[in-house]
């Protein structure tokens, strides 16, 4: 039960952290982190710069599953979400 709470714990405090406009600091977490197991949607839906429409769209342009959760990104996917979010055009 432990492991549990502490996978809660973590995945809600990485959505904070994204709705605060710190998505890059999520993304860059490494795998095997608890962090990392957030879906990339849900990072999206909570940033300033981008929300739920702006978000699920550049997921769609990136090749991005719907369901896909941060460990699961190609480094090339991280970067691209990343300039997108530090460098909003």
């Amino acid at each position: 039960m432990e492991v549990v709470a502490q996978l809660r714990t973590s995945r809600v405090g990485a959505v904070l952290e994204s709705s605060k406009g710190n998505v890059a600091s999520v993304l860059e977490a490494h795998h095997d982190s608890y962090e990392a197991q957030v879906y990339v949607v849900k990072l999206l839906d909570v940033s300033p710069r981008l929300g739920k429409v702006a978000g699920r769209r550049l997921m769609a342009d990136l090749g991005i599953a719907p369901l896909a959760r941060v460990y699961e990104l190609t480094e090339a996917q991280r970067r691209a979400l990343i300039d997108v979010v530090e460098n909003p055009r």
